[in-house]
């Protein structure tokens, strides 16, 4: 999942996917990569209402947003599932609770969700964490990704060598439970095909597969 931490829209998917998943038993791997570009700021103002030729303004979140990135990819050094835990609560506290992003808010995120404190900040502040941003970056760049939320799910269940589909925009529960469910239709021995392509741009124009 590439997500902007901040971002509300990103809340919304990594709950839905992570809820149908545990409701259908699903093994699966969840990799939450933090991401953000122009065009995600661009977005996050957009969606919030906010003035988009305050220059001062689009600075600050460009800056909140990339120190986000170094926030979770801190976090996740002490574990996938508390990586997960931090970000959910980071964007509850400033889309929900409407919190400004700061120092003493991420240090009561670290606390809520059981982080290390004094690894966290040693982390945050590392070299490494920023290198690490910059290949999730690339990362995002060779598979096409511009825009938060976007996922980009890979089922081996029907291919040994995996089944790469890419939902750009916020993924519904009712999206996830049939892919999930294998209810999009003629999913097995199709899926990168040309009429699977036909078949999901019909009614999931924000779905692509991955070549």
């Amino acid at each position: 999942m590439f997500v902007n931490p901040i971002g509300g829209v990103c809340l919304e998917t990594e709950r839905n996917i992570i809820n149908s998943l545990d409701y259908h038993h699903q093994k699966a791997r969840i990799n939450v990569v933090p991401l953000t570009n122009l065009q995600i700021v661009n977005d996050y103002l957009e969606r919030n209402e906010l003035d988009l030729h305050d220059l001062d303004l689009r600075n600050h979140i460009t800056n909140v947003t990339y120190a986000s990135l170094l926030d979770l990819k801190a976090a996740s050094f002490q574990g996938k599932k508390k990586a997960r835990a931090f970000i959910l609560s980071l964007q509850k506290h400033i889309n929900q609770q409407h919190e400004k992003y700061s120092d003493t808010l991420i240090k009561n995120v670290v606390t809520e969700v059981g982080l290390d404190s004094q690894t966290f900040w040693e982390d945050r502040n590392s070299q490494l964490v920023k290198d690490l941003c910059d290949a999730d970056r690339q990362l995002a760049s060779e598979l096409g990704v511009k825009r938060t939320p976007s996922t980009m799910l890979v089922d081996y269940r029907h291919n040994v060598d995996g089944d790469g589909i890419l939902i750009e925009g916020c993924v519904s529960n009712d999206l996830i439970d049939q892919i999930v469910e294998d209810r999009l239709s003629s999913y097995q021995g199709i899926v990168n095909r040309t009429p699977f392509l036909q078949m999901i741009a019909k009614d999931h124009d924000h779905l692509r597969i991955l070549k």
